[in-house]
């Protein structure tokens, strides 16, 4: 296996995306691999009427918060913001930047959203020169639910009342 040197991590900003930045975080510690985050602001989408030197301070104000959390607080993680369509962006950011493993989440649309928008981690497999590392939101639902009541039972050990 090819250890990666450098992982790009796209983010939409979504509930999931501190969850895939902390399997990124995590292969990048094991590898000693450098980590970008990107992402990309579409001006198509819901603040498309703020200016785009304003959708990018949002977006690398969010992604700050996202570096501060528990388990990711980043030994220097670089942020990179891109204008344009998503998957486009991401597989170009990736080839700028000498990424060589992208780890990225799938939101998991079906039906005629897909058949319409796509799926911009459908695409990025597609279309990237390195290999793409894409988990499910289904993959990690278990984690978002568990409680102490789950792990205590699980393991049989005594419950707090």
């Amino acid at each position: 296996m090819i250890a990666p040197k450098h992982l790009i991590v796209p983010t939409d900003l979504s509930p999931f995306s501190l969850t895939v930045l902390r399997y990124a975080v995590e292969i990048a510690e094991l590898f000693h691999a450098r980590l970008t985050v990107v992402h990309v602001v579409d001006r198509h989408a819901e603040h498309a009427h703020l200016p785009d030197a304003e959708r990018e301070h949002r977006a690398r104000t969010a992604i700050d918060e996202l570096l501060r959390e528990p388990k990711v607080e980043a030994h220097g993680i670089s942020i990179v913001v891109r204008h344009g369509h998503a998957a486009a962006e991401i597989v170009r950011a990736a080839h700028d930047l000498n990424g060589d493993l992208i780890v990225m989440c799938t939101h998991g649309r079906t039906g005629m959203r897909h058949v319409l928008v796509g799926s911009v981690a459908e695409k990025v497999v597609r279309s990237a020169v390195c290999p793409v590392l894409t988990v499910r939101p289904e993959e990690f639902r278990e984690i978002v639910a568990l409680t102490a009541n789950d792990v205590a039972g699980d393991l049989h050990l005594p419950m707090n009342a």
